[in-house]
């Protein structure tokens, strides 16, 4: 079973006009779905159920290629990791080889796990050498790249199968091409002149040297070789072996930072997820560096408030979300950081306590002013009593709009949920000459001066906001949901898991559901153009400036999750209508 994407509903048709045509279609279907202020009774993609094993990604041909594993025998984390570096191949502009990411393993015995692969600073990233800048373009802006070490280390630990296995279907799509999807098609469009300038780049995703069209076919040999390297010589190949030799070697061709020492350096971790709970089901979220704090507080902070009896969308529960969400973002600012260099209350910051004194603080009836960092070490055991005072976080870093998600189920009670990236799409703009790895650019994610939880260090893990996250009751499975979209991240997050606990949405409503994004450091309150006219009315008159975007805008994200409905045993899955998502399951 395969919801296709809806951005691909044009896929083969022969010319520019029909094309054109389709999406006009398409369009004026969206616009007439989206009408009515209630929970829609329809949705652009189709509800997806399996009872054996299902995959839910940001691309139908990576969703398959997971399910390639489930089929063969294989469990939840085989397929996630094959989904993922299929992922690396038919949506390149979002992660690959020479990204990060982080993940949350639910085992079939009730375990839950993190694996840690977010990239590091090489040794010679010094504030010296940027000191009032960080790079966000170009080889100086690559960090260390985690991807192949993540994925290798939770297949080794906690699946069935070899590297070389879970590599068949990425290299099988490198070497025999894939259809190019809207999502990529305009992505490239966007980064074209970037694209353009770097060789590498240019002989893969150029046709002729202009940007191929949604449907045209692209082959990426160079990364087919360098996925048979990896499936023949493991891990070691990209980080101590040929791969690592070639990277190197383009780093100091090109005034790039990373070595061969810093490559042999790398490790992957596996870290204890972020807990919360909200009411009454479990959350198990990623830890820092990353957003799953910010998403287990925010919660916290609802739980205090009656979000049921109103229609959705509701001014009062969007206001209610938005300053909830800005006190998250104000504590993430000020204290979230890599826990090898920063001493991080996440106790504190995800207390109950906690919560409900930050909830005090929002005004009921209108927008409240820019919300400070909270004192949470008086919640906090084995830190200091009191902590930074509260403020503002004063140099906020660059994020990027790129990244993407998936989830995996087998029958067994495996779970995965793991969010991955390159940072910007394509990252750095810059790949590896003959190995078609295109770079991240990571390091424009520290913040741009000293003394701070995020500030650059060698060595240091730099903070974003992915938190892959895992929805549990009574120890067993409920949700596995993830998104893109760098500060919107953490937004949409909580919106989605209030869409389905509040709002009793299924969960494909509840991921097509019209977004909104709200921030400490945003001055206006983003929100799709399906919002109904009198709920924006309503968030004017509460003092909010808005910022109207597309119907199903990309700046939002692209989520993807599989729901595990407990009355009929089946696996339900969901994908993001804003990105060319596909869940597929047997």
């Amino acid at each position: 079973m395969r919801a296709k994407g809806v951005l691909n509903v044009s896929k083969g048709l022969g010319s520019r006009r029909c094309r054109m045509l389709a999406s006009l279609m398409l369009a004026l279907l969206v616009a007439w779905m989206a009408v009515g202020t209630g929970v829609a009774q329809e949705t652009v993609l189709p509800e997806v159920r399996a009872r054996q094993g299902m995959v839910a990604s940001a691309h139908p041909l990576a969703s398959e290629a997971g399910l390639e594993m489930l089929r063969r025998g294989g469990n939840a984390i085989d397929a996630a990791v094959a989904t993922a570096f299929a992922l690396g191949v038919v949506e390149p502009n979002a992660s690959g080889l020479g990204g990060e990411g982080m993940m949350i393993i639910r085992l079939a015995s009730g375990e839950v796990t993190a694996i840690d692969y977010r990239s590091v600073a090489p040794r010679a990233a010094t504030y010296e050498r940027f000191p009032d800048r960080m790079p966000n373009v170009g080889w100086e802006s690559v960090a260390v790249p985690g991807t192949v070490a993540g994925l290798a280390t939770a297949l080794s630990r906690y699946g069935t199968m070899s590297l070389a296995e879970v590599l068949e279907p990425a290299i099988r799509l490198a070497e025999e091409g894939f259809p190019v999807s809207s999502t990529l098609a305009g992505a490239i469009a966007d980064n074209y002149e970037a694209i353009l300038a770097d060789p590498e780049l240019a002989s893969i995703y150029l046709i002729d040297g202009f940007p191929p069209m949604e449907g045209d076919l692209l082959k990426n040999p160079n990364l087919a070789r360098t996925m048979r390297i990896l499936a023949e010589q493991g891990p070691d190949a990209f980080y101590r072996g040929e791969i690592a030799r070639q990277m190197a070697a383009a780093m100091e061709a090109n005034g790039g930072l990373i070595t061969t020492f810093d490559l042999a350096d790398y490790r992957a971790f596996e870290r204890e997820p972020v807990r919360g709970s909200y009411r009454g089901y479990e959350i198990v979220s990623a830890p820092p560096p990353v957003g799953g704090m910010a998403v287990v507080e925010a919660l916290h902070i609802l739980e205090n408030f009656d979000l049921t009896g109103e229609p959705f969308p509701s001014a009062r529960v969007i206001h209610l979300q938005a300053e909830a969400l800005k006190r998250a973002f104000a504590d993430l600012s000020w204290y979230n950081g890599d826990p090898a260099f920063v001493d991080v209350p996440v106790e504190g910051l995800t207390s109950k306590a906690y919560a409900r004194e930050r909830a005090q603080e929002i005004p009921l009836d209108r927008m409240g002013e820019r919300p400070q960092a909270g004192d949470p070490m008086p919640y906090q055991t084995g830190l200091p009593v009191s902590g930074r005072p509260g403020g503002f976080f004063p140099v906020p870093e660059a994020e990027s709009a790129s990244t993407t998600h998936l989830s995996t189920a087998d029958q067994d009670g495996n779970v995965v949920a793991l969010t991955q990236t390159i940072s910007s799409f394509f990252g750095a703009r810059v790949a590896v000459p003959g190995t078609g790895i295109i770079l991240n650019n990571e390091m424009a994610n520290f913040s741009t001066r000293p003394g701070l939880p995020n500030s650059l260090a060698p060595g240091k893990r730099m903070r974003t906001t992915i938190a892959p996250t895992l929805l549990l009751k009574d120890g067993e499975p409920v949700l596995s949901i993830g998104t893109p979209g760098a500060g919107r991240i953490v937004s949409t997050m909580v919106q989605l898991l209030v869409n389905l606990v509040d709002y009793g949405m299924s969960l494909q409503e509840a991921i097509e559901a019209p977004r909104f994004y709200a921030r400490d450091t945003e001055a206006n309150l983003h929100v799709e153009s399906r919002m109904p006219a009198p709920v924006l009315a309503e968030l004017e008159a509460m003092g909010y400036t808005l910022e109207v975007r597309g119907a199903y805008d990309l700046f939002f994200g692209g989520a993807q999750g599989i729901l595990f409905d407990r009355e009929t045993g089946e696996m339900v899955g969901g994908a993001d209508p804003r990105r060319s998502g596909g869940v597929v399951g047997y």
